[in-house]
């Protein structure tokens, strides 16, 4: 849909009942598309509407990634080869993770595994691999970057850090739109009926807070998010507040849980108070060693939990003797 003059949001269909939006900004001098989904959203999703608004990708001048996940930079390879010429960008600091699909998923995925005990199985690997296509970047980004789309057009990089540490949106001061990605993560992440399905997955709690400070300081009219409805007018400053308010009420249960439990790991945290925090089945719970793991750090950096490994060399929390 179109949800500006020449800026678009296209809805994609992944994982059955998953959807992401990635953003089409049309100038009358460079083009650009922000996040490419997943390996077959280009074709399925993205280039279909390119051709249903008369749009070729062959005037595609950008490709702007906004962070390294596989439901953002999994359709890079094949939005290539369809727009060879379009510059394929992300931040300096995602760049690892979105240009090598195997970085990705020992670097982001796999960070839990060896500290905290889990085991990422193989086929879930090879899942992975299947929807993430990736490809060389061509360009990096800091964050304050400007592109000129027509004469009195310009759209602005805004560095969005806490999903990851290189999340980018892009922000049009004409229209006062924001396609902001995960910048902002809400109480959970949504399907494609706006039903809860995962937790929101911040990492880096004092720069995600950060991040949604700054948010609610711009001149924001329409926050384009990449898994939740439209957000306008007001509703903009309440979807930013429950963002930091969700985070923080987890950090509050999460001390509370130390409070009573004693020492314990982050699959004991998971186990036993996952389902106080969710709103979503189940089987979401394992994506919250993102959002549990970000809280526990900052609490032991506040030295209000002690980090430690227990006998199995397993990472534990307690409280401060």
């Amino acid at each position: 849909m179109e949800i500006a003059p020449n800026i678009h949001r296209i809805p994609c269909i992944f994982a059955g009942n998953r959807i992401v939006f990635v953003h089409l900004f049309i100038g009358t001098e460079a083009s650009m598309l922000v996040d490419t989904a997943c390996a077959h959203n280009p074709q399925q999703d993205i280039l279909p509407y390119m051709e249903k608004i008369g749009f070729d990708p062959a005037k595609l001048t950008y490709l702007v990634i906004s962070h390294s996940d596989l439901d953002h930079q999994g359709g890079n390879q094949p939005m290539k080869a369809a727009a060879p010429q379009a510059l394929l960008a992300c931040h300096n600091l995602d760049k690892a993770w979105i240009e090598d699909t195997e970085a990705l998923i020992t670097g982001r995925y796999m960070q839990f595994d060896e500290p905290h005990g889990f085991v990422t199985p193989d086929e879930v690997r090879a899942a992975i691999h299947a929807d993430t296509l990736s490809a060389p970047i061509d360009m990096t980004l800091e964050g304050g970057e400007t592109f000129r789309l027509s004469p009195d057009w310009l759209v602005e990089a805004v560095h969005t850090p806490g999903h990851t540490w290189g999340h980018l949106a892009i922000y049009d001061r004409k229209s006062k739109i924001m396609a902001a990605g995960e910048a902002a993560l809400w109480n959970a992440i949504l399907d494609v009926d706006w039903n809860p399905v995962l937790p929101p997955t911040y990492c880096y709690v004092d720069t995600y807070l950060a991040t949604l400070d700054r948010l609610m300081t711009m001149d924001i009219e329409i926050f384009s998010p990449a898994h939740w409805t439209l957000q306008t007018g007001s509703d903009v400053g309440d979807f930013l507040r429950e963002s930091r308010n969700y985070c923080l009420h987890v950090e509050q249960k999460l001390l509370d849980f130390a409070k009573s439990h004693g020492t314990f790991t982050l699959k004991q945290a998971i186990e036993k108070m996952g389902s106080e925090v969710a709103t979503w089945a189940e089987d979401g719970n394992s994506l919250l060693t993102f959002p549990f793991n970000g809280n526990l750090q900052r609490l032991v950096q506040r030295g209000q939990l002690v980090q430690a490994r227990n006998s199995e060399n397993i990472v534990t929390w307690s409280l401060p003797t």
